[in-house]
């Protein structure tokens, strides 16, 4: 056949046939091919490479789930008596798995809050076997200074994993902050349409193959028609966070000014405490943002019950706006205590801003604001 396809094909097969059998012992002993799509599969691997260039890394790894990236890598880095140094403020899954099933293996875990920057440094300084960070934080919007960190814990030989789903690779360059591995829920802005479940991780060949056997054992890889959906997103990536940066800085100007908004979690904005680190460590400050409603746990659920535009769902990172309380859906399953610990309070709203005119987002949240008592 004379040409090419524009569009890469979609390979809707689980296992693959040989000519003979040298052949095969060839593909199991030397990955020379593909012998069954749980250990790779054509239409993966190509959106592994396009993800791999975007973040500047020699390799991607395609998963089920940005779940299934983070736990597949941090097993994939430990060892008996491992201990793994980690933000207290993080995505509720990944608290989870860090601070309540790994200590059940004997694996010692430190939760520090990220604002504490000295005592990060103390517990890396103490020794660790993994460095977990996440910036943007989930739902509060904290960023940490990753270089700084970075740099201690290369000193104490540790590689460094960080979850950089919030800020998306066209606003932040983990590589480039001195990050082993980095982290992405593709559900999110990687996708970008609210149609898919997947997740990548992206190294170079240090961490690449254990992470690579970790995740063909534990079995959460993505499948073919994923990756395809991810191709198309990727191609509108860029416009996509463009855009999404401009909303979402607007928006967050408008709840500033709203007497019915108790504050104001936007790292664009000056009265963000960290707000000189996103300057200087993104390329833009995201389509994420949070706020508290003045109001308790029911009047804020009173207010989320009234937007009429901006959809009551889950997730994030997508073309549309969708807000929730995390205290009822990302943080349920924390215990009240370590909600309070994470700074996940009963009248905070997690709010994903779309492509959508923000004029409309706007006039949905001050007409969802006027039944708050």
């Amino acid at each position: 056949m004379k040409g090419a396809p524009v569009v890469p094909p979609i390979y809707m097969t689980a296992t693959y046939q040989f000519k003979d059998s040298d052949e095969l012992i060839d593909v199991v002993q030397n990955r020379s091919g593909y012998i069954y799509s749980r250990w790779d599969n054509p239409s993966v691997v190509e959106v592994e490479k396009r993800m791999a260039a975007l973040e500047r890394y020699e390799y991607a790894l395609g998963f089920s789930s940005g779940m299934a990236a983070i736990t597949t890598t941090i097993f994939s880095q430990l060892r008996k008596d491992s201990r793994i140094v980690g933000m207290r403020e993080v995505y509720g899954g990944t608290f989870q798995l860090l601070y309540n099933f790994l200590p059940k293996l004997g694996i010692g875990t430190v939760d520090v809050s990220c604002s504490e920057m000295d005592r990060i440094l103390a517990e890396i300084e103490k020794g660790l076997s993994v460095l977990y960070l996440e910036t943007p934080t989930n739902p509060l919007l904290r960023v940490v200074d990753v270089k700084t960190l970075a740099d201690a814990a290369h000193a104490k030989c540790a590689p460094v994993i960080l979850d950089s789903t919030f800020a998306s690779p066209v606003n932040q360059r983990p590589k480039e902050l001195g990050v082993d591995i980095v982290i992405h829920s593709a559900t999110k802005y990687l996708g970008g349409h609210h149609d898919i479940t997947a997740g990548f991780v992206c190294c170079n060949e240090e961490h690449f193959h254990s992470i690579w056997e970790y995740r063909k054992i534990f079995g959460g890889v993505m499948d073919p028609m994923t990756a395809f959906l991810i191709l198309r997103g990727l191609k509108t990536l860029q416009l996509r966070v463009e855009k999404q940066n401009e909303n979402a800085m607007i928006v967050a100007d408008f709840l500033e000014k709203q007497k019915k908004i108790d504050a104001v979690f936007y790292p664009g904005l000056t009265s963000h405490p960290d707000h000189e680190i996103a300057v200087r460590q993104m390329k833009g400050f995201g389509g994420m943002l949070s706020f508290l409603v003045a109001a308790n746990f029911d009047g804020t659920k009173k207010f989320m019950d009234h937007l009429k535009f901006i959809k009551l769902a889950t997730s994030l990172g997508g073309v549309t706006s969708l807000a929730n309380q995390p205290i009822t859906n990302t943080h349920a399953a924390l215990n009240p205590a370590e909600r309070a610990k994470a700074g996940i309070k009963e009248n905070l709203v997690r709010f994903s801003v779309g492509i959508e005119d923000p004029n409309l987002l706007k006039q949905d949240i001050q007409q969802a604001l006027a039944v708050v008592k």
